[in-house]
Parts: structure tokens; C-alpha cells; sequence
């Protein structure tokens, strides 16, 4: 009817588009698609940039963690995009669909709300998020999200296609079809695009805070941090195999100058609390030990005895927040030390250089761990090194310089996990909490450790002593 014609016309017609209207529509969503895909990209690798200085570790993304943040951010660029183009096709006067059809309305409202107030939240939650994960979390956690991730783009997708399918009579689904299949062209083309030269930024973040592979250890010691002071370094191997030595300021410094740089951060230390000061030291798993035992030589020639060993635990609630290690005192040195004379040295602690041993369990740390001659099974060594932790009884590791650090590690925290076992057995006072200082506490772990002490001394073949 004219009337129906006039007051209510709710017909279709795409041909009455124009070329010119179409393809400047089409340009516009392409640039919008692009411009907000960059500002995501940008935001993710200034806020990646800015959590070097708070991470313990660099903060690299694998290439596979970078398609899925690549692909989810072109996938809403694209989404949004959309909904600008069919806003430009449809919102002026045209002839395509009529002004009071009410289906033109609820299409542009669905646009307008999938564009603006979902980009509103989204980065509001985006940048609460990007600021919370410079400190507080991993990207360890990423693979828990990436279905979710993929699940939203789907709703979204589908959002924009509520009322806007109403138009369509014929081959509705076949359009549908077409359109998805463009518009994950379109994604995966624009995931493609770097905006950034992230590999450059990558190598300066690694140049100064290299990835370390640490060794694994199912055993971390239990340290009371707010009682200790760290001096951190990580050591590693350049091209000519020549040991490196990069500081927790991401400086390197040479071998011969470790010494002097504790001494500078022994000079904010009260005498009474140099005991307490620790080096940490991260260092790769495959590194040979002779290189440790080279830096420890340095430690040792200033009295630097407490040393903590960097370890790598599957437990991520223990390693999340902060680094775990394996505490360790540095009782004897087997390389050539030379006092740092000009070196204001600590006197010396009664370590075991002065205790008087009742027995020796010679441990020979190869590929195969011997205990006094017995080959052992490294899932055995706890249970067997529970036998020789005595009072007054010298546990004697023995290994060659081609052990590699992991190694060294396995058989040190089965003994360190042998005499914690021990101890926990006939424990009866227990901390509230990790920061709970206890004087009873304190008091049975005491005696706990006396009676059930760790006492180790090392001995490195050098390769010339066994020809």
C-alpha cells in the first residue's frame, strides 16, 4: 500500500549504495581498524618495556604468546572496524534503507554500543590489568586464557550481526559465512604487522638482563628475607666461553672485580650485620661448575661466605613473587686465593675449618652419584643421605670440572632436603606465618640444626691432578 510505502517502508535496497560511499567507507574502517590495532599494540609493549625495571627476569614473549596477543587485538580492531563501516553506510540519508524503518535504528544502536561502550570497559580493564602484571603477574597464566579469549571475539562477532542479519532474506547464512571468512583474512593479515621492532627491544633487555635456564630443584630453602641483605648477579658464558658477570644494576663487571663491588655495598651494613649479607647468584643449568666455583673463589678471598644458588621450581606459587634458592655457606676454596689486600676483610666465622669430624661420606658427583663407593640413584639420594647426617660427620663432595652446575644442584638439595626431612620429623613449634618471629621457634630449630647439621666440604679434580 501507499500508505505502508510512505509512513513505514521497511525494504532493502543495496544497489542504491554508492561506489565512491562504499569504498570511502571501506578505506575509513581499514584505517580505524589499523589505528586502533596500533594503539593496542604500542600500549602492550610500553607497559612490557616499563615491567623491566620490577621483573626479575626479563619479560619476553614467545612467538606464540605474540600471534595470540597479535591475533585478539586485530580481531577486536576489526570487530570495531565493522561496526564504523555499516555506521557509514547506514547512519546519513540514503536510499538504501528508509529513515523510519525501525530495523535501521536498532542496527546503528547495536553498532554504536558494540563500538564505543565495549572499547570504553575493555580498556579500562586492559590498563588495570597491563599495570597490575609490571609486579603481580605472570604470563605464565596466559594459556588459561587464551579459549576465553577466542570465545569473546566469537560473541562479539556475533553481536554485530544480531539485527543486522534481519535485512538479509536470501542466503543469509551464506553471506554470514563469506563475511567471516573476509574478516579473518583481514585479521590474520593485520595480526602480520609489527608496529614496533620488538626484536630489537628484546636484545637490549636481554643484553642487560640476560635469561637465565636455572637449574631445577624440588628443595628451596625457607629464608626469613626481611633479616637477610642480597648482592645478586648472574653469571654466564659469552661467545669465546670467557664467564660474564652482569650485576642486579644490569652492569658487567669483570671476575676481579666482584670483590671490590661487595665491598661497596658492605660499606651501608653495620659491622654486627655483615653475617647476614648474601650473594645470590643465578647462573645456567649446563654451565660447567668450575666457573661457579671460580666466582665463589672471589666470595672467599673477602670472607663473603653465604651464597644463595638460584633454583627453578614447577611449584609457581613459590617462585612467583619472589626468586627461590638454595642457602649455602662457602666453607673452603680449591682454586688459588689471593687476599684482597686492599680490602677491609670481616673476621672470620667458625665455620667447619675449625671443627674436629668423626667420619668422612665421601660423595663423588658424576653423571652417576657414588656415596662411599655406592652407586646411587638420584630419586634415592634424600632417603641415602638421611644415614650420614650426624653430628661431627664431614660430607666430602668430590667432582671433576666437567660436571655441569644441575648436577652440582641435585645432589646439594637432596642433602639439604635429607636433613630438613629430618628436622620437620621432630619439630613441635611451628611459625603462624613466614614473617612470624618466634623466639621458641627460633630456639628448636637451634637445636634442631645442631643435631642434624649440614656440614660439606669440597674437593674439585682438576683435570691436569687426574693425569
Amino acid at each position: 500500500m501507499k500508505f505502508n510505502r510512505r509512513f513505514f517502508d521497511s525494504s532493502v535496497n543495496f544497489r542504491k549504495i554508492s561506489n565512491e560511499r562504499f569504498v570511502l567507507s571501506f578505506v575509513i574502517s581499514l584505517a580505524t581498524a589499523y589505528t586502533i590495532y596500533a594503539f593496542f599494540y604500542v600500549l602492550r609493549e610500553a607497559f612490557r618495556v616499563l615491567s623491566f625495571g620490577f621483573e626479575n627476569f626479563s619479560n619476553i614473549l614467545s612467538e606464540s604468546d605474540r600471534n595470540f596477543y597479535n591475533i585478539f587485538f586485530a580481531g577486536l580492531s576489526f570487530i570495531f572496524a565493522n561496526s564504523i563501516f555499516i555506521n557509514l553506510l547506514l547512519s546519513k540519508p540514503q536510499q538504501v534503507v528508509s529513515p523510519l524503518n525501525p530495523k535501521r535504528k536498532r542496527i546503528l544502536n547495536d553498532q554504536i554500543f558494540l563500538s564505543f561502550n565495549f572499547s570504553y570497559w575493555f580498556t579500562k580493564i586492559g590498563l588495570v590489568f597491563g599495570v597490575f602484571s609490571m609486579c603481580c603477574m605472570d604470563f605464565n597464566f596466559l594459556p588459561y586464557f587464551k579459549f576465553s579469549s577466542y570465545l569473546l571475539l566469537g560473541v562479539l562477532y556475533l553481536e554485530s550481526w544480531k539485527n543486522l542479519s534481519c535485512i538479509f532474506k536470501k542466503n543469509r547464512f551464506k553471506i554470514q559465512l563469506l563475511h567471516l571468512l573476509f574478516m579473518m583474512l583481514l585479521v590474520f593479515g593485520l595480526s602480520r604487522i609489527n608496529i614496533i621492532d620488538y626484536k630489537a627491544i628484546d636484545a637490549l633487555s636481554i643484553s642487560q638482563n640476560p635469561i637465565i635456564d636455572l637449574p631445577h630443584s624440588d628443595f628451596y630453602s625457607d629464608r626469613m628475607i626481611q633479616y637477610d641483605w642480597e648482592v645478586s648477579f648472574k653469571l654466564q658464558l659469552n661467545e669465546n666461553n670467557d664467564l660474564e658477570i652482569n650485576t642486579e644494576n644490569k652492569n658487567k663487571i669483570a671476575l676481579e672485580d666482584v670483590a671490590s663491588f661487595i665491598e661497596e655495598r658492605r660499606i651501608f651494613i653495620r659491622e654486627e650485620l655483615m653475617p647476614f649479607l648474601a650473594v645470590r647468584i643465578s647462573a645456567s643449568k649446563n654451565m660447567p661448575i668450575k666457573y661457579i666455583k671460580m666466582f665463589e673463589a672471589e666470595l672467599y678471598s673477602i670472607n663473603q661466605r653465604k651464597i644463595v644458588y638460584d633454583v627453578h621450581n614447577d611449584n609457581l606459587m613459590a617462585s612467583r613473587f619472589e626468586k627461590i634458592g638454595i642457602d649455602k655457606m662457602i666453607t673452603e676454596s680449591f682454586f688459588e686465593i689471593k687476599l684482597k689486600k686492599d680490602i677491609p676483610i670481616p673476621p672470620v666465622p667458625n665455620y667447619t675449618e675449625n671443627y674436629q669430624f668423626n667420619d668422612t661420606v665421601n660423595v663423588s658427583i658424576q653423571k652417576m652419584v657414588r656415596i662411599n663407593g655406592e652407586e646411587i640413584s638420584k630419586d634415592k639420594l634424600v632417603d641415602k643421605f638421611k644415614k650420614y647426617i650426624k653430628p661431627k660427620t664431614l660430607v666430602l663432595y668430590m667432582y671433576n670440572e666437567d660436571i655441569v652446575y644441575q648436577d652440582y644442584i641435585t645432589v646439594l638439595s637432596s642433602h639439604f632436603a635429607a636433613a630438613h626431612r629430618l628436622r620437620e620429623n621432630e619439630q613441635t613449634i611451628f611459625r603462624a606465618h613466614e614473617y612470624d618471629y618466634n623466639e621458641s621457634f627460633r630456639k628448636e630449630q637451634t637445636i634442631l640444626k645442631v643435631k642434624y647439621p649440614i656440614i660439606i666440604k669440597e674437593n674439585l679434580i682438576k683435570k691436569d691432578a687426574k693425569r
